[in-house]
């Protein structure tokens, strides 16, 4: 690390707030402007809980990885391994793809286009916003082992 720069990315926005605060704006837009999908009920239901599985399937995949190396999920933290295994060797942000993918299974699942809507907006600002601070720290940190990990790996999928 450079003589000045704090070991921990420079991430303003926290993701997790981020996100659950999108799956409330969605509930909110929907009891006062409408927006339902057109589903039928087991469909909407049955879809829904299969992104959900998914999605949790996903995220505790991620968390495992973190715990097995002995790192904090917290984004604005140091980090101390590269993750590169596990889920970690077909998305360099699962704990991110999982919570879009959460966003879009509730609203599937309720009938909510907005929750899909404010899930994906979600996932841009991060995809704009946090992960790219993120990514220069990681280099900053892992050097040209990071940069081989961004060329073998996507950042979602």
């Amino acid at each position: 690390m450079s003589e000045g720069i704090e070991d921990k990315p420079d991430v303003a926005i926290h993701p997790p707030t981020l996100f659950f605060s999108a799956l409330i704006i969605g509930f909110i837009f929907r009891a006062f402007v409408g927006g339902r999908l057109p589903l039928p009920d087991l469909v909407a239901e049955g879809g829904g809980a299969i992104i959900l599985i998914a999605a949790f399937m996903l995220m505790g995949s991620a968390v495992s990885a973190f715990a097995e190396t002995g790192e904090t999920t917290r984004p604005s933290t140091p980090s101390k391994a590269l993750l590169t295994g596990g889920v970690y060797r077909y998305s360099r942000n699962p704990m991110y793809l999982s919570m879009v993918l959460i966003g879009a299974g509730f609203g599937v699942a309720t009938e909510n286009l907005w929750i899909i809507l404010t899930a994906v907006i979600s996932g841009a600002i991060v995809n704009f916003f946090v992960i790219p601070h993120e990514e220069a720290y990681l280099e900053r940190k892992f050097g040209v082992d990071y940069r081989e990990f961004k060329e073998r790996v996507r950042r979602w999928l």
